[in-house]
């Protein structure tokens, strides 16, 4: 588990940082570990495991979407809001230059897929793709925030 230390709201507003978009759901999962969540900024991918570290406690507007979206447009404050609530529940997270890449495979009609977030020093981190709809999801967020990492199949 990568910890930062938690930022304050005035640390991640000097960092520039911004809410890119993200879900939480059962269409993932880690482990054994059935409910997810992936959510992305314009710096981290921050991964939240929903029946440990407070993830219970997403409830709302961070269950599943912001607003009804994926990628929602949030106000500065609200971004500093929401990505410090998600700094509280985190189980991991990655900055754009720990990442080596991301790859990601689409579930199958009997199989499931996987996003596989691999550091440039420690271990991957795999989450399943339960669900053709959470693979949609995940190309499109990682597409926005580092096209570059991406890999699919």
């Amino acid at each position: 588990m990568l910890d930062r230390g938690g930022l304050t709201k005035a640390q991640l507003m000097d960092s520039g940082e911004m809410f890119l978009g993200g879900f939480a759901s059962g269409f993932l999962a880690k482990g054994f570990h059935i409910g997810y969540g992936l959510y992305f900024t314009t710096n981290r991918v921050i991964g939240i495991d929903l029946g440990g570290g407070g993830g219970g406690a997403l409830g709302g507007t961070m269950a599943g979407f912001i607003d009804g979206q994926l990628m929602p447009s949030v106000s500065p404050e609200e971004s500093d809001k929401v990505i410090g609530q998600l700094e509280g529940m985190k189980e991991f997270d990655f900055t754009k230059d720990q990442i080596s890449r991301i790859e990601i495979k689409k579930p199958g009609l009997l199989s499931s897929g996987h996003v596989t977030i691999t550091p440039r020093s420690g271990k991957p981190v795999k989450i399943t793709l339960r669900h053709r709809i959470a693979y949609d999801r995940i190309i499109q967020l990682t597409r926005a925030f580092s096209p570059g990492l991406v890999s699919s199949s």
